[in-house]
């Protein structure tokens, strides 16, 4: 079988860890959890997409969504301040952890997806800078310029904490 005939199976089971981790951002009271569990769920939007065969979409997802909201929630952290001690229990974390694995592992043994890995061809980096320049030079500036603002933001919130 052909790894095109596993994506269902694929695209199910991101699509369950993406509500998991959606009702996770969404209860969580710290911040910083829910910062960590909104880069994850952004982080598993962009393999959804890259499912579907847009790749460049989906590294555009990852440099300006998750890492714009992790970083406007980590100053929003820094101008507010903490939200005080915080008491956490590990037991459920390791009970939804052992869960996941164990679903994972079941699929990856039921569908033979680990049998399904193909090895990328070999390319220099002259043939992926020329495609780069020549097919997709106008997404490639919008990366370059989201890098640069998320760079100057964690600059600014670095030089805030002095």
């Amino acid at each position: 079988m052909a790894l095109v005939d596993y994506y269902p199976y694929m695209a199910a089971l991101l699509t369950g860890a993406m509500l998991v981790t959606a009702y996770y951002v969404v209860r969580h009271k710290d911040l910083v959890y829910s910062s960590i569990a909104l880069a994850l769920l952004g982080s598993m939007t962009a393999a959804f997409v890259a499912l579907l065969g847009f790749g460049l979409v989906a590294a555009f997802i990852v440099v300006v969504y998750v890492g714009a909201a992790v970083m406007f929630i980590i100053m929003s952290i820094s101008m507010l301040g903490g939200g005080g001690p915080e008491a956490r229990s590990e037991a459920p974390g390791i009970l939804a952890a052992s869960g996941i694995l164990a679903g994972l592992a079941v699929v990856l043994a039921a569908t033979g997806l680990f049998k399904a890995y193909a090895h990328p061809g070999a390319y220099t980096v002259t043939e992926v800078a020329q495609v780069l320049l020549s097919k997709y030079s106008p997404v490639l500036w919008v990366l370059v310029v989201a890098l640069a603002a998320t760079l100057l933001e964690a600059i600014a919130v670095a030089r805030r904490g002095e």
